[in-house]
């Protein structure tokens, strides 16, 4: 069997396995040819000159590319839903009626980066950080520090590992105010797939462990991520110090990817996970995981 006859038994049409094979084949350290740069090129001219003749219906899935729907309310922000349905019912006319949804409509970006906490003693009862932890908070507070953004806030853990982090990091940062919340805790979100000897939902403890945080962990999700009050005027930018199965569960829910999925990637200590929530409710991943602060020999992911 060929590869590309494989590519048609699993749903990826022949040409686009071509165009994509040509690409990595012809990419050097990150930067392709230039006959697949004029390409790229190309199509993002005639992007904004696209007519409905031009482009499949959007809400139908394309021949052998099966979607699942990006779910607008999925953090129950949408502006229609938060005016109360008596006041939609009393309007007298269509602009009075835009003009209550608008009132309700987001205009400012939350800039949501989520931090991993630092190195720390496994078997302690304290779990308090070890040395090179507190250097590992250190330097990332130096980094954030240096990186010429106004924070507004910063949410910590109530846990010890994620506390001394914060504290740590803030001595390196201008002021910045600090809020502490036990649902930020570490715990087990979901069961994961395919499962794991460490969390198998399988077994009774973990099991209700799933039950008890997950319900949890979800809650501190819908706390914490989701679009801009339609008061806030200005870009935010927020920082929230926990832990890695939380922020890995929260990167699924706020993409919008499967819950399950949540342990199959990893993140280090002092690790950054920047996420964009839009006034659309949009969300982006600018970075996961990002160490770029700790030299290779103080990189951990314990």
């Amino acid at each position: 069997m060929t590869i590309f006859s494989r590519f048609a038994k699993i749903g990826i049409p022949v040409a686009a396995a071509i165009l994509t094979g040509s690409a990595l084949g012809n990419k050097r350290r990150g930067i392709l040819t230039a006959s697949a740069a004029t390409v790229d090129s190309e199509y993002s001219q005639k992007d904004s000159f696209l007519t409905a003749e031009d482009l499949p219906d959007v809400e139908k899935p394309y021949n052998g590319f099966p979607r699942n729907k990006w779910d607008n309310n999925w953090d129950n922000r949408d502006p229609v839903g938060m005016v109360h349905y008596e006041h939609l019912k009393a309007a007298k006319s269509e602009e009075e009626r835009k003009t209550l949804i608008k009132k309700k409509k987001p205009v400012a970006v939350r800039n949501i980066f989520l931090v991993r906490h630092a190195q720390y003693h496994i078997d302690s009862k304290k779990k308090d950080l070890t040395p090179l932890g507190r250097e590992q908070a250190a330097l990332l507070g130096k980094r954030l520090a240096a990186s010429g953004k106004k924070f507004d806030i910063l949410y910590m853990s109530t846990m010890a590992r994620a506390t001394e982090t914060a504290q740590i990091m803030l001595t390196e940062m201008d002021p910045v105010q600090t809020c502490s919340d036990s649902l930020l805790e570490e715990g087990a979100p979901y069961p994961p797939e395919p499962p794991s000897r460490t969390w198998h939902p399988a077994q009774h403890v973990i099991s209700l462990n799933f039950f008890a945080e997950g319900s949890r962990i979800e809650a501190a999700f819908r706390k914490y991520i989701h679009r801009a009050d339609p008061k806030q005027e200005k870009d935010s930018y927020e920082i929230i110090v926990c832990h890695g199965n939380v922020i890995r569960y929260f990167i699924c829910r706020a993409l919008q990817f499967p819950p399950e999925g949540w342990l199959r990637f990893s993140l280090g200590n002092t690790s950054i996970t920047w996420l964009i929530v839009k006034p659309s409710g949009r969300v982006i991943v600018r970075t996961i995981g990002d160490i770029g602060h700790l030299p290779e020999n103080k990189t951990t992911f314990t």
